[in-house]
């Protein structure tokens, strides 16, 4: 993707240039800004003590993630070159994930709140966006019909990254109270 030289407009993949209001413009920015927020979460992440084997687990998925994205952002931009589809074993992956995830979790009483922590609250971001990028990526394959597989792998990722901040929530609490000897 590049710009035409028009303000009004940019080149995708194919040299098409679109309307910088085009729905697949709009899909592509929020996914890039998504992509931006799962890297900060992997920095946070990474930055964070070494033992922390989750963490470890959950930057090295996260960066899957991130090159999943980017290529649901070129399939998007060259809908027909299936070099770029999300395939079912995708999807199942981030199932799995979610299914180990939530093994791990206490089951949950009430709605939770974000803000617990810097992580979990980063992570909640990152899921909110992914909700965003769902849902244009639903509009964008109304009229420009893509890989099924992308529009599942989406609405999972966002369920995935729901259950990582509450991973991190519990994993938080639980360093805390085994510093404090509470």
């Amino acid at each position: 993707m590049s710009n035409t030289g028009k303000s009004s407009e940019t080149a995708v993949s194919g040299g098409n240039a679109l309307s910088k209001n085009d729905i697949l413009i709009h899909f592509i920015g929020t996914a890039d800004e998504l992509n931006a927020h799962l890297g900060l979460v992997k920095a946070i992440l990474a930055n964070e003590d070494a033992w922390q084997v989750s963490w470890q687990r959950a930057c090295q998925f996260i960066e899957k993630i991130q090159k999943n994205l980017m290529k649901i952002m070129s399939h998007v931009c060259d809908a027909k070159n299936d070099k770029y589809f999300i395939l079912q074993g995708d999807v199942i992956e981030i199932e799995n994930e979610i299914k180990r995830l939530l093994g791990a979790l206490p089951k949950q009483k009430s709605f939770s709140l974000p803000g617990k922590n810097i992580i979990e609250a980063q992570i909640q971001i990152a899921r909110t966006v992914a909700r965003r990028v769902e849902r244009l990526f639903v509009t964008v394959n109304e009229e420009y019909p893509l890989c099924p597989h992308a529009g599942g792998y989406l609405n999972r990722l966002s369920d995935y990254l729901y259950f990582l901040s509450q991973q991190e929530s519990l994993i938080n609490v639980n360093f805390i109270n085994q510093i404090t000897g509470i």
